[in-house]
This record gives structure tokens, sequence and C-alpha cells, in this order.
């Protein structure tokens, strides 16, 4: 299936896409991503009447949240192993990590998920939390979020340090650096809210989730004014 993505994809010419071709490293992370799939289905609510079925369709919000997420990390991945490929001891050591905490995404994405369609849907899935609970709920997800677009940033800043073994030429150096400097954005707005939301628990714990979550809203000017900041910059590539 990778493989039939990239090639359907729109692939920027200034680019060498030098992992066009899935290695087995590759295959196994696209195995990682099925079994987390795999587990957020069958953690699905099993439908033995028809109160249960109507619990289990209740839940399709959050299955489809949780999905949505997981392809978001996923293309991510595919990303920067269609253009760099991870033949490199240090980037198969960060790919370990990385799966590692794709399968430790899956129950704190899908609780937090299950958890917001009841309190926005009026729902009532079977989800065991305190009140005072919630904001480390939000510190627990945003402590996995983070891990992960750290880990992907670190991706891209040792692409930058072996760019000489990679032959990236001007534009794709550009090009890795400005990724990377995205990736500071997408792992910073969840530390951010890790702090918001503990600094206001200690005075309360419902203001402390509201803000914890409010805080993710950043990335919508956030990554507007990075992709300003790009393409301007890419911009002046296609002229000279």
């Amino acid at each position: 299936m990778r493989n039939e993505i990239i090639k359907n994809r729109l692939q920027d010419p200034r680019i060498n896409y030098r992992g066009e071709n899935a290695s087995r490293l590759d295959n196994l992370t696209d195995a990682v991503f099925g079994i987390a799939i795999t587990l957020l289905i069958f953690n699905l609510t099993n439908p033995n009447s028809f109160a249960d079925l109507l619990t289990f369709t209740k839940t399709l919000p959050a299955f489809l949240i949780s999905i949505s997420f997981i392809v978001l990390i996923w293309n991510e991945h595919l990303e920067f192993s269609e253009i760099y490929t991870l033949n490199d001891t240090r980037l198969t050591i960060l790919n370990t990590v990385f799966i590692a905490l794709v399968i430790f995404y899956v129950y704190p994405l899908r609780f937090l998920t299950l958890f917001l369609t009841n309190f926005f849907f009026n729902t009532d899935i079977e989800v065991n939390i305190q009140g005072d609970q919630v904001p480390y709920l939000m510190v627990y997800y945003g402590f996995v979020a983070f891990a992960l677009y750290f880990v992907l940033f670190l991706f891209y800043l040792r692409a930058v340090k072996i760019k000489k073994a990679l032959k990236l030429n001007k534009y794709e150096v550009f090009y890795t650096k400005s990724q990377k400097n995205r990736l500071l954005i997408m792992f910073s707005v969840p530390l951010v809210s890790i702090v918001i939301t503990l600094a206001i628990n200690e005075f309360s714990f419902i203001w402390a989730s509201v803000a914890g979550g409010v805080t993710y809203f950043l990335y919508t000017p956030l990554m507007i004014w990075w992709y300003r900041k790009f393409k301007n910059k890419a911009n002046e590539f296609a002229k000279a």
C-alpha cells in the first residue's frame, strides 16, 4: 500500500525521493500502525444486544477521530522515509522508539476521544474517570503526543546532520530544516499544554482541563505562520 500511495501522490520535482521502494523497516512500521488500528477496533464494544449496538454506534465518532490521528502520524513517517530512507543506524534506533510510542499512543488516544465524545455528544459510553482526574488525562495524552512529534523532529535533525551522506541539494537542505521547524511547533504545543494544565490545576481542575484543551488551538495560527514562511522561501528557490 505504501508503494501505491507514493506512486500516486504529488511529488516536488526539486526533491530526490530516495525511499520510493519500501524497505523491510518501512514494512515493519506499517505493520505496527496496522496493529494500532486493530487494537482500536478490538477495544470497541461488542454488540450482543440492541442496547449494545446503540452503544457501539456511539463509539463511531471516537473511533474515526482516533483513526485520523493514527493516519496523520503514519503520513509523517511516510513523508520522511520516502525522501531520506531509513538506512542509518541512528535513524533505525529512532524508528524503533517511534513504533513503540505508536502502540503506546493507542490507549490514551482512544480513552481521550471516548471522553470527549461523551462530553460533546452527551453519550453514555462507559469511561471511568473522575472530574479531578481529567487534567492528568490531558497531561498523559500531551506527553505521548509530545514524544511522538519529538522523535519525528529528531528524524529531520539527523537528516540535516548527514546531509552530505544523503547528498541533499540546497533546496532539500532548506526543506529538511523547514520540516524540522514545523515539527518543533508540533511537539511544543503539547508541551505548553502540559505546563499550563499543571499550573492551573493547582487552583481549579475544571479550568485546567479547559485550558489544556484550548492550548491545542495554537496549532492553527502557528502552522499558518510556518506555511507562509515556508512558501515564500520555496518560491525564492523557484525563481532562482
